[in-house]
């Protein structure tokens, strides 16, 4: 079975390069263009042999993390098309052993593995300087190869689970992406300070130091920190790597097991009882925009999409206390960050009904209702996430001073948002996603329109956070409580006032623009 499907890979691959002749060249030259760069990269690595262990551990260690991380996430990215899906094989009567096996083998035969395989052998290389150093040096290549080797099947396989051609979740690819451009952008303006040129500086070691400790990096420490004479935390990492390695492993035999048995593409059906929400928030008009905006809040993909990116959002303190940011500052950015991208969550929201916005407009409730029970789900979740968050946040700074500051600037960014947003959704509503659609799946027609109410609504929300921002700076640098109580007692202020403001100016806004807001709806 290995055997075949080892020759089932090679057709395959020389398939690639028989199709139209723009398909082979491009086939051809991204091939090439890897595999010298993996050359390049090896014949670095491979001359650091002479250098000094601490020098090379600061340079092998986090580009072999970087490209571990690749086979990470790439492949998620890219499972919808995944040629090796253990399905296509179910009506074959293949054993769940056998195939496990051999797709797992056929997926070395390939141009990223080849090329690990190329870095990997390098880096071996470079920690030729004794017995030991070498032995480790030749485990972690190997290591490092059957843990790509895994990353590619796993995340493929999940990737073509979850990224399917006929699935609403295919967009989580498009998830991924976005993962990677919240790490980069901070990433690369704050490590541009770093003196590459040193490889001893205290940043290119800090990152070596924290890549070592991770499921992507451990394999490239292990002989790196036993040649820089740190034997007992390379032992630790080369236990790391090979648990890494074995739940890898354990994962791919599972998804093998369950893949076989799964039938895709199936209908899930659901019976409901109760009218949910509609029940438990009763029949007046805020509670029953209220109730529709939880539902959509609950069910629907692009909601869904916009709550999963403040998920994301504290994975930014990560390049930051890698660039040198000390970690118990890092834990004061990522609530206020969420809070401000919350706010600004509802701006278009009218959009997002689409022509059930008449709905609304028919109904005859007034306007301030509409605009108060669209608020409902980010006020009920974001306070207490504002409050607990500030918890957590104040002891990892390790001053509960920073906890009523948190609240003050939270609650201002948040409330802020959703007052502005009230007025900008009825003023400034723009083409988006519609009911059915992919989450990011974007008209082409929203124009300018699109860029001036979100600009509007970020400009407003970071204007009104201004005094309690400013003020809870001073709360921090002082370590005086009582700043720290009139940043919050200003926040909440300022934050009350503008939602107050703007779910009243946007009710009546609604209730004149109706008509309008039909007719916007019309045009998505």
């Amino acid at each position: 079975m290995v055997a075949q499907l080892l020759r089932l890979r090679a057709d395959l691959l020389a398939g690639e390069v028989r199709g139209s002749a723009r398909r082979s060249v491009l086939v051809v030259v991204g091939s090439l263009a890897g595999l010298v760069a993996a050359v390049l990269i090896g014949i670095a690595m491979s001359s650091l042999r002479t250098a000094d262990p601490v020098v090379a551990r600061a340079v092998i260690v986090p580009v072999g993390t970087l490209i571990t991380v690749g086979f990470t996430i790439i492949p998620l990215a890219v499972g919808g098309a995944d040629q090796f899906d253990p399905r296509r094989f179910a009506v074959f009567g293949v054993g769940r052993r056998d195939l496990a096996i051999g797709l797992a083998v056929a997926g070395l035969v390939g141009v990223p593995v080849v090329g690990v395989a190329i870095v990997a052998v390098s880096q071996s290389v470079a920690w030729m300087r004794g017995a030991g150093t070498g032995v480790l040096g030749v485990v972690a290549a190997l290591i490092v190869i059957a843990t790509c080797g895994l990353l590619v099947r796993v995340g493929c396989t999940v990737g073509s689970w979850l990224i399917g051609s006929n699935r609403p979740s295919r967009d989580a690819g498009w998830l991924v992406a976005l993962v990677v451009v919240v790490l980069v952008i901070p990433t690369v303006s704050l490590l541009l300070r770093v003196d590459w040129l040193n490889p001893r500086s205290a940043e290119l070691q800090r990152i070596a130091d924290i890549a070592g400790w991770t499921p992507w990096g451990a394999a490239w420490a292990v002989p790196a920190d036993v040649a820089s004479g740190h034997t007992g935390e390379g032992i630790v990492k080369l236990l790391l790597a090979l648990v890494v390695l074995g739940l890898l492993a354990a994962a791919w035999w599972g998804l093998v097991g369950r893949m076989l048995v799964t039938v895709d593409d199936r209908t899930a059906v659901r019976s409901y009882r109760t009218l949910g929400w509609f029940d438990r928030l009763g029949a007046t008009p805020v509670a029953a925009v209220a109730a529709r905006a939880l539902t959509y809040w609950g069910r629907d993909p692009r909601y869904r999409t916009s709550y999963l990116i403040l998920l994301f959002v504290p994975i930014v303190v990560v390049p930051l206390g890698v660039a040198g940011v000390p970690w118990h500052w890092t834990a004061l950015i990522p609530l206020p960050l969420m809070a401000v991208i919350a706010g600004f969550l509802p701006h278009n929201d009218v959009s997002y009904d689409n022509t059930a916005v008449w709905l609304h407009v028919a109904s005859g409730a007034p306007g301030w209702s509409d605009r108060l029970g669209r608020l409902t789900p980010v006020i009920v979740v974001g306070v207490p996430a504002i409050v607990a968050g500030s918890a957590l946040s104040a002891w990892l700074f390790g001053d509960w001073v920073a906890f009523p500051v948190l609240i003050g600037v939270c609650v201002a960014a948040l409330f802020a948002g959703l007052g502005i947003s009230s007025v900008v959704s009825v003023l400034l509503p723009y083409p988006t996603v519609r009911p059915g659609d992919r989450p990011f799946q974007q008209p082409q027609a929203a124009g300018v329109v699109s860029t001036v109410s979100q600009s509007t609504t970020i400009i407003g929300i970071l204007l009104f956070s201004v005094p309690a921002g400013w003020l809870g700076v001073l709360a921090l640098s002082d370590g005086a409580e009582p700043w720290a109580v009139l940043t919050l007692v200003v926040g909440a202020g300022v934050g009350i006032v503008v939602l107050g403001i703007g779910v009243v100016a946007g009710g009546k806004l609604f209730d004149r623009h109706g008509p309008d807001l039909l007719a916007a709806a019309q045009r998505n």
